[in-house]
């Protein structure tokens, strides 16, 4: 083999595959669309969810808590 062909064989697909991982990380966090922030509304009801309500001792999925307006982890001391 020749040294074009030992690049074309062993370079030319791992460089390929390498900035193919890198778009596919990189583009979805570059398209334009609404992204939460901590601390902003939630616009969504609240869901909780658990595997076994009862053995939790919680109500059956018919109801779930309600939870503030904001999203996000904080707290106030």
């Amino acid at each position: 083999m020749s040294v074009l062909q030992t690049i074309l064989v062993f370079v030319v697909p791992t460089v390929g595959l390498y900035l193919l991982i890198v778009a596919l990380v990189v583009v979805p966090r570059r398209a334009d669309r609404p992204r939460y922030r901590s601390g902003q509304p939630w616009p969504y009801e609240p869901l909780w969810w658990t595997a076994n309500p009862e053995g939790a001792q919680l109500p059956a999925a018919d109801g779930h808590p309600v939870a503030g307006d904001l999203g996000g982890a904080r707290g106030s001391w």
